[in-house]
């Protein structure tokens, strides 16, 4: 009995140190991400340069995206993403990324709008085509089972806004859905180097872009709308969205896990609030794609607070 006794101790003992051991290797994981993210963030916030130009920023990037689509345990989210140095430098890195990614689409944008080979054979080489392709694929098989779910079989045009320099998502929702899509863009660059790239590939008819705000357009006319990842007033947007659209369903792209890092994330507790009701959602492939997609109507009879 003594003998039994004591190995049921030792498992025991064998046990504690099992989970002590992972504890410890959980923790060691989480502030070696931590300093990798100061790594990157210290940089960005040093270099001017952030366009494909800097190959050390677009190198430390590509790291950067690659370590967000590995697997993390919850509490592993958790706690990088409640880590002092996150919530004080999370906008900041976002702010910095996000100029990045748009300067990497821009200088593309141009180059390819100079090429003379045929442009859409260009564009399937480029290195994160497949990535725009598995997202767009997925809102669309989405966006169709609503849409039949619904009883509606038109195929209504779709705004996207935040279409930015290289308007892949619209191109891909024109092509694959077999719809007209009007661009909303705000920046002036964004749009002078889209317009030209829609020229180019002979889809400036079927892809329009406006130079607009998103959250003072007039969405009366449209109920299918698109919210692009890096647009930041994502809140104004959805706002005036139901300000002025009489039944519209919106697709708004956010960002799950350790992925909202990269990308903001949309707080879906305060949809509700704000009179939204999520009705789907596409999650994201981990070897592939980064951001995942709400799609949201509004609640009958609410208003969205503050507007």
């Amino acid at each position: 009995m003594q003998i039994e006794g004591g190995i049921v101790q030792m498992e025991r003992f064998s046990t504690a140190a099992n989970i002590h051991t992972g504890s410890m290797a959980s923790t060691q994981k989480v502030d070696g991400f931590i300093d990798f993210i100061r790594e990157v963030n210290e940089l960005l916030q040093k270099e001017e340069d952030l366009s494909p130009a800097n190959q050390q920023v677009t190198t430390m990037i590509a790291r950067l995206s690659q370590q967000l689509r590995a697997y993390y345990t919850p509490e592993e989210i958790k706690a990088v993403l409640r880590h002092e140095y996150m919530v004080t430098n999370q906008l900041m890195l976002q702010d910095k990324l996000s100029q990045a990614e748009f300067q990497v689409e821009l200088a593309d944008s141009q180059l390819i709008c100079g090429a003379e080979d045929f442009i859409l054979d260009i564009v399937a080489r480029l290195p994160y085509w497949n990535i725009y392709m598995a997202l767009v694929s997925e809102e669309l098989s989405t966006l169709r089972q609503m849409n039949r779910q619904a009883g509606q079989m038109e195929k209504l045009p779709i705004v996207f806004i935040g279409s930015g320099p290289m308007p892949l998502s619209p191109i891909i929702l024109h092509l694959f859905g077999e719809v007209e899509v009007i661009c909303l863009e705000i920046d002036p660059a964004a749009y002078e180097a889209s317009c030209s790239f829609l020229e180019k590939v002979g889809l400036k008819s079927k892809v329009r872009v406006i130079l607009v705000n998103g959250a003072s357009f007039d969405y009366s006319s449209y109920s299918q709308i698109f919210v692009a990842s890096l647009v930041r007033n994502k809140r104004a947007v959805l706002e005036q969205i139901s300000r002025t659209s009489v039944d519209p369903l919106v697709a708004v792209r956010t960002a799950e896990g350790m992925r909202q890092i990269m990308y903001e994330a949309i707080d879906e507790l305060q949809l509700n609030k704000q009179g939204w009701r999520i009705l789907g959602r596409t999650s994201p492939d981990g070897n592939l794609v980064i951001n995942s997609t709400l799609f949201l109507n509004r609640l009958s009879g609410s208003a969205i607070s503050g507007s």
